[in-house]
């Protein structure tokens, strides 16, 4: 096999691996480009729920998973997160937020890179100094409004996509659409249609459908089936149970729980953390803390941070950091 060959074979592994978790429940990845998008980057407290919060998303997170929750920021918010994939795949997010009259206008960037490739010729020799460069990443302008008296939340974005794969290279603008319609004080339902339109397969499309319920101040439990262009669907579920600030008078404390049915990875042998959790062998849960102060220094501050465990293949993590002012 030529050098050149075998290298497109790895990239192609390498970049489509990381969605396969995501697309647990689905035996393989998918086809279309720009598996990437499908990763809940930004958002930890999603990933950690199952990458499921369709209906539960709000701030600057929301601009990854469903634009019509931004409209419920009171605030101007700035929020960055890191997410550590699989395979050395990982990725940076930053956004900003800002309420206009009625309306919240949102910012976001996302870039995503794989350190240390390994890179070797027809016989497995090292090739030290080849020129290989993996740069994924997109940026997103988004607007969302609530309407009656914040019972439906309305949003929409538009991105720019980039897919630079040392022998391939990709730039789409794509769309996002979404609402959440609050059905009551206890029930919530979310819908969002994300990266419309862009050239056939160069990115994955995505359609997300939940709702979530408040059963009391302590626990929310989140329900949500994903579609995918190139996948079919899969049904998720989430839980978070929440000491209130009012509770705990210095902040709010959130322990999170997901689940989304995943096939096996194997057991994994190398990782002292998983072992030491006795998740070796697990695949599909995902696992969460969150800290948030509304009177930190008086602005608003949160820290968020997700493990999830895919058995032989390691564990991801993400954790991000926000700002109200």
């Amino acid at each position: 096999m030529k050098t050149i060959d075998k290298l497109t074979l790895l990239l192609a592994a390498a970049l489509l691996l990381p969605a396969a978790p995501v697309l647990a429940g689905d035996s393989g990845v998918g086809t279309d480009g720009a598996a990437f998008m499908k990763l809940p980057t930004g958002s930890p407290r999603v990933q950690a729920l199952g990458n499921n919060g369709v209906s539960l998303a709000e701030g600057g997170e929301a601009l990854a998973v469903n634009p019509a929750g931004i409209s419920s920021a009171q605030m101007r918010e700035v929020s960055f997160s890191y997410m550590s994939w699989l395979q050395g795949f990982d990725g940076q997010y930053v956004s900003f937020l800002n309420p206009v009259g009625q309306s919240v206008v949102g910012f976001n960037m996302a870039y995503y890179n794989i350190s240390g490739f390994d890179v070797r010729d027809s016989n497995g020799v090292p090739q030290y100094g080849t020129d290989v460069r993996v740069r994924d990443g997109y940026a997103t302008l988004g607007v969302a409004r609530g309407f009656f008296l914040e019972r439906l939340q309305l949003g929409a974005s538009v991105k720019e996509v980039l897919e630079d794969n040392y022998t391939e290279k990709y730039q789409n603008t794509v769309f996002d659409l979404g609402a959440i319609l609050h059905v009551g004080r206890k029930l919530s339902l979310g819908w969002a249609a994300q990266n419309l339109s862009g050239k056939s397969h160069q990115v994955v499309k995505v359609t997300r459908l939940g709702g979530a319920f408040v059963f009391n101040p302590f626990i929310t439990l989140a329900l949500e089936e994903k579609t995918y262009s190139d996948r079919s669907g899969v049904l998720g579920g989430g839980m978070e149970f929440s000491l209130p600030e009012e509770v705990l008078q210095v902040g709010r404390v959130s322990l999170r729980v997901g689940y989304t049915p995943s096939d096996s990875y194997g057991k994994n042998m190398d990782d002292s953390t998983l072992k030491s959790l006795g998740m070796t062998d697990i695949s599909g849960w995902s696992f969460g803390v969150g800290i948030y102060s509304s009177q930190a220094f008086g602005y608003g501050m949160g820290f968020d941070y997700t493990m999830a465990p895919y058995g032989a293949l390691g564990k991801t993590s993400q954790m991000a950091l926000r700002f109200q002012f």
